[in-house]
């Protein structure tokens, strides 16, 4: 839990001391259109098991085309994240809502980082299946440093796990990658003081009509790129 936290602000830290700079060379497009989506839950529980903070998480996404969007629906404080990912521009467009106060935007140059900057997740593959929204997944368990969990996967569902909770829910800036393949239905997380997190799946292959309209955005730019998956 703490560590995923850590990963939003730090995003959200970094972007915002960017912000309102005008740098050449990055661009965007005045709008952006999605007819698909995918919901996501994440709770977080503390070491008693108590139910801590809860955030929903919905991805858009393209029938046709690779641009994708992430929005965290409500972070139970008011506050909304919203973040578009244009692979053609690779640029990635944050919108930070809050309360009461102006959206703030900004955008920033993103860079795939290579095979030996890759971070792979290992799993140790179970023999425990289950269905989760009528899909058989298949468990699999890890340790990473000093928490360990569970995920649960599809090889059956074809979609990338940027529309996942992989990507939701900002795990990928840990692990680029997974040393199984398919799609992410379940993760977990713990630590060794027994604070959980708990990543689900709620809906996929939604379909809707969502649109970004960015054309009177006051849009700030980072200098710098920053790997794929800081975002």
């Amino acid at each position: 839990m703490k560590r995923i936290s850590f990963t939003i602000l730090i995003t959200v830290l970094y972007l915002s001391t960017m912000a309102q700079l005008k740098v050449p060379g990055v661009n965007w497009k005045e709008s952006y259109s999605f007819d698909k989506s995918n919901k996501f839950k994440v709770d977080f529980y503390d070491k008693k098991g108590m139910l801590m903070r809860a955030m929903d998480y919905q991805t858009y996404y393209q029938t046709q085309g690779k641009d994708f969007d992430v929005l965290l629906v409500d972070d139970g404080r008011g506050n909304n994240t919203e973040t578009i990912f244009d692979l053609e521009n690779e640029v990635a467009i944050q919108i930070f809502k809050s309360k009461n106060v102006p959206y703030m935007h900004n955008a920033g140059r993103f860079i795939f980082p290579d095979s030996a900057s890759t971070k792979k997740l290992e799993l140790i593959p179970t023999s425990e299946t289950k269905d989760i929204l009528g899909y058989t997944c298949k468990k699999y368990t890890y340790t990473y440093k000093k928490i360990f969990g569970e995920c649960w996967i599809c090889p059956e569902i074809s979609l990338s796990n940027d529309y996942g909770i992989f990507r939701a829910a900002k795990m990928a800036a840990l692990h680029n990658t997974l040393s199984a393949g398919g799609f992410v239905m379940e993760m977990t997380t713990e630590d060794k003081t027994g604070a959980k997190t708990v990543m689900r799946t709620v809906s996929l292959n939604n379909s809707e009509s969502y649109s970004a309209n960015l054309k009177k955005a006051d849009m700030g730019t980072a200098i710098n790129k920053v790997s794929y998956y800081t975002f």
